[in-house]
């Protein structure tokens, strides 16, 4: 704790992207709450109404209030962000911890085959035809972009197991005969996880994005259950008549992606010592 407050306080950056993140987490936590309506609740007669005291955000084609809509599109990009990071962490993490320690032809045939293989297609083109094959659905958006983002996370905790595992407190684990499993979880793992917490804040935005983009083309979350990438290709052919039905969603989108891909390029120059130390100066000569 004692860390997280020494960043809050030297890293200007760190603050506003962890409120920001904490906030559009609280949105999604307390939709039910806070929408005025019901999401998928339509009402014809007050179609594409823009902005007002009654519809702060407008309502779409088929009269649904655009703020329910994009407080609920929070709930399912949170959802299936959290839910991606947790998986492929823990995939990619226990693969490449294991084929970093051992070595070997395992660690051949992780790195030189499964990872380079998964890493040498666009991560998004794969997203898209695992969740076509799967088909629609938010269970199978999860694990289409689990099963695409899996191999980041291996490649990393591959190459910190492999710096670390020569260092003086493991080789004195293993002298006294503690197991390999023993090594990983005890001692390897818990030095390994600044980086990965790094990559899991910046993997984050990216599930995030890939799950609109999912949405957007028609194998994400199925209708009616309020998605903003759905809600963006609802909205394409009223771009000009009725632009906050673009706008609204896409401003969701950026602030989302924007806040964790901040909150991880800060906690990154946070755990660079010498960025750190610079952060410092700069606080103390303010």
């Amino acid at each position: 704790m004692s860390g997280l407050g020494e960043f809050l306080r030297r890293s200007k950056l760190g603050r506003w992207a962890l409120a920001l993140s904490v906030l559009l987490i609280l949105l999604a936590l307390t939709a039910p709450w806070l929408a005025p309506s019901d999401p998928t609740a339509q009402n014809l007669p007050a179609r594409l109404e823009s902005p007002s005291i009654t519809h702060t955000m407008g309502t779409d084609e088929l009269g649904r209030d655009v703020l329910s809509r994009v407080l609920y599109g929070a709930r399912i990009s949170i959802l299936v962000g959290i839910s991606v990071v947790i998986g492929a962490g823990i995939v990619g993490l226990a693969i490449g911890a294991i084929a970093g320690y051992c070595g070997g032809w395992f660690d051949n045939l992780v790195n030189i085959v499964l990872i380079n293989a998964f890493l040498s297609f666009p991560g998004i083109l794969l997203a898209i035809a695992f969740a076509a094959f799967l088909g629609p659905g938010i269970e199978k958006v999860i694990f289409a972009l689990i099963l695409t983002g899996w191999a980041g996370y291996a490649r990393l905790a591959r190459a910190q197991v492999l710096q670390a595992k020569e260092m003086e407190y493991v080789l004195a684990a293993r002298s006294l005969g503690a197991s390999p499993a023993r090594i990983l979880v005890r001692h390897l793992l818990p030095n390994i996880l600044q980086p990965i917490l790094v990559q899991a804040t910046i993997g984050m935005a990216g599930a995030i994005l890939a799950e609109s983009t999912l949405s957007f083309l028609g194998v994400g979350v199925i209708a009616p259950m309020p998605s903003w990438g759905a809600m963006l290709n609802d909205s394409r052919g009223h771009l000009f008549d009725a632009p906050h039905l673009v706008l609204f969603p896409a401003l969701a989108i950026m602030v989302a992606v924007l806040a964790f891909n901040l909150l991880g390029d800060a906690l990154r120059d946070w755990m660079d010592p010498r960025m750190r130390s610079y952060l410092i100066v700069t606080s103390l000569a303010r």
